[in-house]
């Protein structure tokens, strides 16, 4: 997909505030409405902007521990893994999972209220899941870097 200068800038400001008004990106990126419009509506067409969400403060909704979690699989099947990944996303506490390469196979964000919430959730739901044979969980001490912003080379 080939976007231009305007494009990019219109996507910069919607990955920043998605209520940001046509008009105040009419203005920003120096198009009149109708044109802002008509990208808005290409980009939606293109799938470009999936959809309008409202990021929650976690620590307002008392989710004071994030860990990431490694897990090692037992066997590299692919039957396995999907057995995994469906299972994990039944779980509401992991908010990222990645599937990774090296040491181990993926790579879970969770988030907590606290450290006995962690471990209920460790053990009540992550270890009853099939076929996992190692986890490793780093509790996260503070966040340097936390956007959900995409560069975007302009």
């Amino acid at each position: 997909m080939k976007f231009d200068e305007k494009d990019l800038m219109i996507l910069d400001i919607l990955q920043r505030d998605a209520n940001t008004s046509n008009k105040e990106i009419s203005d920003r990126v120096n198009l009149s409405m109708t044109p802002v419009y008509e990208r808005i509506k290409k980009l939606i067409s293109m799938s470009m902007l999936k959809k309008k969400v409202y990021l929650l403060d976690r620590k307002k909704l008392g989710l004071n521990l994030m860990v990431l979690v490694s897990i090692s699989m037992e066997k590299h099947s692919s039957e396995n893994a999907l057995l995994f990944m469906e299972e994990i996303q039944k779980i509401p506490e992991v908010v990222e999972c990645f599937h990774v390469t090296g040491a181990f196979d993926y790579q879970l964000k969770v988030m907590a209220r606290d450290v006995d919430h962690y471990h209920e959730f460790n053990f009540k739901k992550l270890a009853t899941i099939k076929g996992i044979r190692h986890m490793e969980s780093y509790f996260v001490m503070k966040e340097v870097v936390n956007s959900t912003e995409l560069p975007l080379f302009i």
